[in-house]
């Protein structure tokens, strides 16, 4: 079959952010927005994360956990658009069991035996770690369109200077290893007149934020608005335009 090269530009064929990673301060609203997300499965990996708040949630304390509820997802017939891992900085801690085995399966790791896996010789056990993560979060994304990576945030020193950028909370290469499997990271804060905003600015030099999709890049998005009544309305179809539809 002859293949007819393209002549002109084609329109981006996805708006959605398949894979969106969020993080933020703590207290900032992430579980209260995404408490609001239509569709959307929050899988609550920290003690009383949404323990105040009203949303379509599960508690996870293990890996074995993360595994059962998505079986369940898959006898439910996948009836969920989203779901949402808060936080993965809680993922990272929980993975380490995962971690070792993966480590003390393999030839270099089959005589190590300490109970932390970050002990392993050569930085092996920080590689184990990203590996399981990578592995529960490939897992969870077999079971939904679209996967909310929650984070929380940590102030980075650039070089030997005095200049810090926030960035996500996670170990070694880790954060860089999920942050170029995104589509879209963003930071979430509140404005000073209370209003939510997720903002993937990257000319935000203190800010490690970004994004693909044409409709987010380099924007600050208001996500949530303060009302008068002290309540906040959020409209999740600024990030996810397919639900405008």
């Amino acid at each position: 079959m002859a293949i007819e090269l393209p002549k002109t530009k084609k329109p981006a064929e996805k708006q959605d952010p398949k894979n969106l990673l969020i993080f933020s301060k703590p207290k900032q609203g992430k579980s209260s927005a995404l408490a609001e997300l239509p569709g959307a499965l929050c899988i609550d990996l920290e003690d009383g994360g949404y323990d105040y708040i009203d949303a379509v949630k599960i508690k996870a304390n293990s890996v074995s956990d993360i595994k059962e509820i998505c079986k369940a997802i898959k006898e439910a017939d996948y009836p969920y658009q989203f779901i949402v891992l808060d936080t993965i900085t809680a993922l990272e801690e929980m993975v380490k069991p995962l971690a070792l085995k993966l480590y003390t399966d393999t030839v270099a790791g089959s005589k190590f035996t300490g109970k932390n896996i970050l002990d392993a010789p050569m930085g092996a056990g920080y590689t184990k770690v990203r590996e399981a993560m990578e592995m529960v979060i490939d897992l969870v994304s077999k079971h939904a369109p679209n996967v909310i990576l929650v984070c929380h945030t940590k102030d980075s020193a650039v070089g030997d200077s005095d200049i810090t950028v926030k960035s996500v909370d996670l170990a070694g290469k880790t954060g860089r290893i999920l942050s170029s499997r995104s589509d879209a990271i963003g930071f979430l804060y509140r404005d000073e007149d209370s209003n939510t905003i997720l903002s993937f600015n990257t000319n935000d030099k203190f800010v490690e934020c970004g994004a693909r999709p044409a409709h987010l890049r380099n924007k600050d998005i208001v996500l949530g608005r303060m009302q008068e009544d002290g309540t906040i309305q959020y409209d999740w179809s600024v990030i996810y335009p397919s639900l405008a539809k």
